[in-house]
């Protein structure tokens, strides 16, 4: 029996950092024992997991089924509707479910959705905690079906172990994979960048701490002052600067001189490294440098450019995955002909009332919308008129192939007449 995805992931949890590794970041003031294993503490990772989770989570799921005189026709008041819409089980609503399976997906590389039947039908949609599942390939027939996959989980709070065929399990992967079984998370893929973005954090919460910024005062003497005399120098310092006069001037005793140190990050041009770092993470998950508040190259129509682009290249890919795992697992063989399960994009690209009246007004006039389905998008109710429900357009519209025929059937009344 082979194990799939446990060795990569077991490598790159076990990394450690060298001796020399852990000298070179003390020098430099950083503390590596306060880096968290939990890769969320790092802002841009954080913001990549939440705007992709948000995105997919907001976007209804519907079921078109093709009919040859209809074309596709969008499937309503069934009960699958209900459990992708509303309530995929009794504990969740369908946005928290959808954000929590992306999630997943996206921060473990791999998510997992065991679904419930009652004999064909679907009757509830359950997360499987990632950390607690194994996924095995039964190349030597132990569980009675040779070459299948199987999902096994035991639960933590039990102790009690489920073994699950692959059609009972909705299995989301990342992007990346070396076996098309298992996905590899991001953060292990970018775990060098991620912990940089975490170790400047730390950095940055180290001089916050230690009052590092702004200008500070070194003052220098010979020999030995004592832990005593070292803080009367800094006291009374201090209370002449904060208290006596206007603080412009400092008796400095004799044979001790002072120097000012100025505490300056873009010295070290932290900023300009950090934004490159966080520009790196998320590119690889595809999200804009808007998301990341990143408008150094933007302006408003650039923003609108960067929404079409994050849905074409980086968004899309992701909606494929979902609507090939759902149709194929979640629709009975004879269903999956003709039907499938989609993602409803309408919702990235929300327009303002005017654009929106224009646009479905445009729709009637050219006969792709029914007025009972333009104040559907509008959600208003149907007027109760059966001609509400057919294709209304401008009448001076003809047919490509009926272009000259007025010409051809006034050239042959004129013939009539010139005959008389």
């Amino acid at each position: 029996m082979k194990l799939f995805g446990q060795e990569l992931t077991k490598e790159v949890n076990n990394y450690t950092l060298t001796s020399t590794d852990t000298t070179f970041l003390s020098a430099l003031g950083i503390d590596v024992n306060s880096i968290s294993q939990d890769k969320l503490g790092e802002v841009t990772f954080f913001v990549c997991l939440k705007h992709l989770s948000e995105s997919l989570g907001k976007l209804p799921l519907e079921q078109h089924v093709f009919d040859e005189i209809k074309g596709m026709e969008k499937v309503r008041n069934s009960k699958l509707n209900t459990i992708l819409n509303l309530e995929p089980n009794e504990y969740m609503n369908a946005t928290s479910f959808w954000q929590t399976v992306e999630f997943n997906r996206n921060y473990h590389g791999n998510s997992y959705v065991y679904i419930e039947r009652k004999g064909l039908e679907v009757v509830g949609l359950w997360i499987i905690p990632y950390a607690e599942t194994i996924v095995y390939v039964d190349d030597a027939g132990l569980f009675k079906e040779k070459n299948s996959i199987w999902y096994v989980w035991t639960d933590s709070k039990t102790g009690k172990k489920y073994t699950f065929k692959h059609t009972e399990i909705l299995h989301l992967k990342s992007s990346v994979s070396f076996d098309g079984i298992m996905g590899v998370a991001v953060k292990d893929v970018l775990k060098l960048q991620v912990e940089t973005g975490q170790y400047a954090q730390s950095y940055l919460q180290k001089l916050y701490k230690g009052n590092m910024f702004g200008g500070k005062v070194i003052l220098q003497y010979t020999g030995d002052l004592g832990i005593a005399g070292k803080d009367t120098l800094i006291k009374e310092t201090e209370r002449y600067a904060n208290s006596v006069g206007t603080g412009k001037f400092l008796p400095i005793p004799l044979g001790i001189s002072a120097t000012t140190l100025d505490m300056k990050l873009s010295d070290a041009e932290f900023t300009e490294l950090n934004k490159l770092n966080a520009l790196q993470i998320a590119s690889a998950f595809g999200i804009k440098p808007n998301i990341l508040n990143n408008y150094d190259k933007s302006s408003y129509s650039n923003s609108e450019t960067q929404q079409l682009d994050f849905y074409i290249n980086s968004l899309s890919p992701i909606l494929k995955q979902y609507k090939e795992e759902l149709t194929r697992k979640l629709l009975s063989y004879k269903d999956k002909q003709n039907n499938v399960l989609e993602h409803d994009i309408k919702a990235l690209f929300k327009l303002d009332p005017s654009k929106q009246m224009d646009m479905l007004a445009k729709g009637m006039n050219n006969l792709m919308y029914t007025v009972n389905e333009a104040r559907e998008e509008l959600g208003k109710p149907y007027i109760n008129d059966p001609r509400a429900n057919e294709p209304i357009g401008n009448g001076n519209y003809i047919m490509l192939s009926q272009v000259g025929d007025a010409y051809l059937i006034k050239s042959s009344k004129g013939g009539e007449n010139e005959n008389e």
